[in-house]
């Protein structure tokens, strides 16, 4: 099993969803947790609570990482608390897929851009300049920047760009042991648009191209976030891990 005791691990959306499950995964690994939320106070102290119930340290932050202001204090007030920073995830985002490319408005662009991609890039600098020596960053992308799908422009193309950063980040602070890495999703089943389930047509419809015949779990990407976490990962960076079943999405 990987021991992240005694690391510290700020998981960026980590309220809800896949970004609850990072955060819980690192804590009973060990690792004491900053949990970030933009809304949603309740959810993000119930994580804390599940956090400290497994043994380890958690601080809730309220930070909305569209706002550079509040990702600096983000950092430091994780800085503050744990006086150390190991592990940053990039995971906040929001989703808006089964929308043409003709029909998206200049709001929709603002508010995807504004938190998948602008939120990302400043996450992922903050984590640059502050996270320790042999430390690890990892961004939760998305499988649909790895296969396009019609109704998905928007979002995909959101997504694509802190890839493209990991890649060069990689190779900017590799001197210091620091490794960055994406994870990229398929749909998984309680997680984004499938929040509240999902029908069986479409569960069909993952059977008819899928190898493994089933929705991702968010069990499945916490898997892949504490492998890029931990020490068998010290020598892979720069990559994207397709978390799909076999799957090119």
């Amino acid at each position: 099993m990987t021991d992240l005791k005694n690391k510290v691990a700020l998981v960026t959306g980590s309220a809800r969803g896949l970004g609850k499950a990072i955060a819980e995964r690192y804590g009973a690994l060990g690792a004491n947790v900053v949990v970030n939320y933009q809304s949603d106070s309740k959810s993000a102290l119930d994580t804390v609570a599940s956090i400290e119930r497994l043994g380890a340290k958690a601080i809730a932050v309220q930070a909305d990482v569209s706002k550079v202001g509040d990702i600096e204090r983000l950092f430091g007030e994780t800085l503050e608390r744990f006086s150390a920073l190991d592990i940053v995830v990039a995971n906040a985002g929001v989703e808006l897929v089964g929308q043409p490319i003709i029909d998206f408005t200049e709001a929709d662009f603002d508010r995807l851009f504004g938190i998948n991609t602008k939120g990302a890039f400043f996450t992922l600098q903050a984590a640059a300049r502050l996270i320790a020596d042999h430390g690890r960053i990892i961004y939760v992308g998305s499988s649909n920047t790895a296969y396009p799908l019609p109704g998905r422009g928007l979002y995909g193309g959101s997504k694509i760009a802190a890839q493209f950063l990991i890649e060069v980040l990689a190779k900017e602070i590799g001197h210091r042991g620091v490794t960055a890495n994406s994870i990229l999703p398929t749909a998984i089943e309680g997680a984004g648009v499938f929040s509240e389930g999902v029908n069986a047509e479409f569960r069909d419809f993952i059977k008819s191209f899928r190898p493994i015949q089933r929705m991702g779990t968010m069990e499945d990407v916490a898997d892949a976030a504490e492998y890029l976490a931990g020490h068998l990962a010290s020598f892979v960076s720069g990559q994207h891990l397709l978390v799909a079943g076999g799957a090119p999405a």
